[in-house]
């Protein structure tokens, strides 16, 4: 839907799937200095709309709030809503058209200066739309699910936001600590950096949702891949190269601070 008194810096379909969880499009949206608001308008599909800059008004239904830098507003299907802008730097707003199951309602919230950070970080990664870039990399859906996570959780979404992205944050990482030339095991920068996201913010979406750190998620799939080389066997020091240790005898101490055990003494449990 085009709103007049809007302008898109950029804008890209999508067709981003997590679950119950649809992202339709990203708009990064300037407002056009001839028309000071936004006519009452609705969406056949939920929307955030986050400010990250400049202040206003915003109707939600029949209230008014405030908007500043960092307002963020989830409006639901069929919600109407529009904008008065106010006095000084002109509104740069964030648009998210997605499908979320089950939010029937109106929300509102207004980010910390770290969520915005965030949040300013992730949409650098889509500079390529921008240019007229059309086709969606891994990077740039990556750091739309990072936007959409900080968005989700300020708005109190919380038990949406573990159901629908977490999960598929842990999913990409385990399959990303596995993919490094079909040997070894990613180091967590490299991990970050191929999903979209960045190192800190990985860690703490990881430690949300499955308690361990990015290097102890990486060495539980590390081990995982040894454990099924150990148990086709072949010597030692093949398993342990062929999973990415140069050095057998760091492969030992390795293996043995994951199960108590060399990995000898575990193949030979396994075979009894």
């Amino acid at each position: 839907m085009e709103l007049r008194g809007v302008r898109h810096v950029y804008s890209q379909g999508l067709d981003l799937r997590v679950g119950k969880l649809r992202v339709r499009r990203f708009s990064l949206n300037r407002h056009l200095p001839e028309k000071g608001w936004v006519e009452t308008h609705a969406h056949r599909h939920g929307q955030f709309l986050l400010y990250l800059s400049g202040s206003g008004r915003q109707r939600v239904g029949r209230r008014v709030r405030e908007v500043v830098a960092g307002s963020v507003f989830y409006f639901s299907p069929g919600c109407e809503h529009s904008f008065i802008e106010g006095e000084g730097r002109r509104p740069l707003c964030l648009a998210l058209d997605v499908d979320l199951a089950g939010m029937d309602r109106a929300v509102e919230a207004v980010l910390s200066a770290t969520e915005v950070r965030e949040v300013r970080q992730a949409v650098s990664q889509l500079h390529g739309w921008q240019a007229g870039e059309v086709e969606v990399s891994p990077r740039e859906g990556g750091a739309v699910l990072v936007i959409l996570d900080v968005l989700m959780r300020a708005t109190g979404m919380v038990k949406e936001a573990r159901r629908a992205v977490v999960p598929a944050v842990v999913r990409r990482a385990r399959e990303a600590f596995q993919q490094v030339d079909g040997v070894g095991c990613a180091a967590v920068g490299e991990v970050a950096e191929r999903i979209g996201y960045h190192r800190d913010h990985l860690a703490r979406l990881l430690k949300r949702a499955t308690g361990m750190t990015p290097g102890q998620l990486r060495d539980a799939e590390r081990l995982k891949r040894v454990k099924r080389e150990l148990r086709r066997g072949g010597a030692i020091s093949a398993v342990a190269d062929g999973c990415g240790f140069a050095d057998p005898n760091y492969f030992s101490r390795w293996f043995k601070r994951q199960t108590g055990v060399s990995p000898m003494v575990w193949r030979e449990r396994e075979a009894g």
